[in-house]
C-alpha cells in the first residue's frame, strides 16, 4: 500500500492483495491526528524495547 500526504489528508492506497481478492478502498486521515498518533505509537514501542533490554 502506498501513504501518501496530500496537503492536510494522509492517504492510504493503492493495497497489494492476493489474485482474486477485493482491494480495500482508500482511507483518508486529518494530518494532524496521524502524526501525533505516529509519534504516540513510537514512544510506546521505544518504552517496550527499553523495558526488554
Amino acid at each position: 500500500m502506498f501513504v501518501q500526504r496530500h496537503g492536510d489528508i494522509v492517504e492510504w492506497s493503492d493495497w497489494q492483495v492476493p489474485v482474486g481478492e477485493a482491494r480495500p478502498r482508500a482511507f483518508h486521515f486529518d494530518a494532524g491526528q496521524y502524526d501525533a498518533e505516529v509519534v504516540r505509537v513510537s514512544a510506546h514501542r521505544g518504552r517496550q524495547a527499553d523495558a526488554g533490554s
